[in-house]
């Protein structure tokens, strides 16, 4: 699951710790064992410490630290670990072993989901409906030729039928600096979210224009692709560049429900070009559920280049998160979150907001709060129950699979903001109060629990500002 943060930790052959406190060590050579189809390249560009240089023991196990955690955040292996060990009975000459436990990198797998943004989207504003499941058929390869590569495929139906194929390269040159990649993704629904209304969707499908007995079941269609260039200046920075195109179109019955759904002007076709800057700081101890580090990103976005003149948007978003280990196994951590866009009018599908993946302020989960503007802040206060690692043995004949490490997180949480809509609320806000242009927040607890290969569950009871209170499930983790 993780690198254990503990440096003490450190397994050292030959020597006992106490003798080396204040000693200056000789590094002769690294060593890498157990990756099989990684290449060895791969995992020494994660590697800051260098042979053939003297280091004060101290400095040596700190930087140890950081070197593996960077190897694990890479994503390719189950668990990263170091050995120093002296040689020929030196007392000061030693080797650094690395040993590495791949992970499964073939995944072909059934989707089986919700369409939903969330389970309590689903179950309350959707009447837990039987027709919002998307199923079909996925396939990851990780790793392809053992150089961090991923190649994806998908094909998905139900209530959106989409199809996409993606290629990610991370390294072309020589000193594994710059990378790119494409995706393609063609999407097909025969219901859509037509407008917002109180700050939740109102959805408008295929039967309730044509009829039951209509063969006409597409209203609306969406081809994108994307072509992205990577620069990884350091260990933790990486500078981004996206160029997407991107087609709409959908039939002229939605311009009924909502005249400026693609355009002010009741388009029922949007083309453009966008172009994406992104630069990241990415100094977490581990990707899936950081405890101790931080993180900033920052994003410029462009849509609509002069090419076409469908739409002329551009945003800017800034996220910063910090994490901090605490004594007796408390932790705590805190983001920050802020975007802007321009012009003030914005075609309805093209609005940002809180509401989706992790732009949501927790007890929030049932409402999308569209806005030009926003800003939120989330603060959780953790405390680890139990971290564990069953083994399977050969009960599980997939030797990537046989430990199953498991840890629970009780925590504390507060999260505040504000979202700044100039637009008119069509809205009969008796019914369900605004919630743009005003101050929410929302508290409570809840238990986070961490498993293999990222997986993250949170179960939160959470209270808001419109005093109402919840029991919701989540994916990934809140910060």
């Amino acid at each position: 699951m993780s690198v254990d943060t503990d440096l003490d930790k450190l397994k050292i052959i030959n020597k006992t710790k106490d003798s080396l406190q204040n000693q200056i060590l000789f590094l002769e050579k690294i060593e890498i064992r157990g990756n099989k189809k990684t290449k060895r390249k791969i995992i020494t560009r994660e590697i800051d410490i260098q042979p053939n240089v003297s280091y004060p023991f101290k400095e040596l196990k700190e930087l140890i630290k950081l070197d593996e955690n960077k190897i694990f955040n890479t994503g390719l292996f189950t668990s990263v670990r170091a050995e120093l060990e002296f040689i020929d009975g030196s007392d000061n000459n030693i080797k650094l072993i690395f040993f590495v436990e791949e992970r499964w990198y073939i995944w072909p797998s059934v989707i089986f989901k919700l369409a939903d943004r969330n389970f309590s989207d689903w179950l309350f504003n959707q009447g837990a409906a039987t027709d919002r499941f998307e199923y079909g058929f996925k396939f990851d390869q990780f790793n392809v030729r053992g150089l961090n590569e991923r190649l994806s495929a998908m094909a998905q139906f139900g209530f959106k039928r989409r199809f996409y194929l993606g290629y990610n390269i991370p390294y072309l040159n020589k000193n594994q600096t710059f990378g790119m990649g494409f995706n393609f993704s063609y999407s097909e629904l025969d219901q859509l979210d037509y407008t917002n209304v109180g700050n939740k969707r109102l959805f408008i499908d295929a039967d309730s224009i044509f009829g039951d007995d209509s063969e006409r079941r597409i209203i609306s269609n969406t081809l994108t692709s994307n072509l992205f260039f990577t620069y990884r200046e350091s260990y933790y920075n990486t500078h981004s560049i996206r160029l997407t195109y991107s087609r709409t179109t959908m039939i002229d019955e939605i311009l009924q429900f909502n005249s400026n759904y693609l355009s002010r002007d009741g388009d029922v076709e949007q083309d453009y070009f966008g172009l994406t800057y992104i630069f990241r700081r990415d100094f977490r101890d581990r990707n899936n559920y950081p405890l101790k580090g931080f993180l900033i990103d920052g994003r410029l976005s462009k849509i609509g280049l002069g090419i076409f003149n469908d739409i002329n948007l551009g945003h800017a978003q800034a996220h910063v998160a910090h994490y901090k280990p605490l004594k007796y196994n408390f932790n705590i951590a805190s983001s920050v979150t802020g975007y802007t866009s321009y012009p003030s009018f914005q075609p309805y599908s093209n609005m940002q907001g809180l509401g989706f993946a992790n732009n949501l302020l927790k007890g929030y989960e049932l409402y999308v709060i569209q806005g030009q503007h926003y800003i939120m802040n989330k603060t959780e206060l953790k405390k680890r129950l139990f971290s564990i690692e069953a083994n399977l043995g050969k009960l599980m004949p997939l030797k990537q699979f046989r430990k199953v490490p498991i840890a629970a997180y009780f925590k504390l949480f507060f999260d505040h903001g504000y979202v700044q809509n100039n637009l008119p609320e069509s809205s009969n806000t008796t019914v369900s109060p605004l919630l743009s242009n005003r101050y929410i927040y929302s508290y409570g607890a809840g238990v986070d629990i961490v498993t293999y290969y990222d997986a993250v569950l949170r179960l939160e009871y959470s209270i808001n500002a419109l005093n109402e209170a919840g029991f919701f499930i989540n994916v990934k983790s809140g910060i």
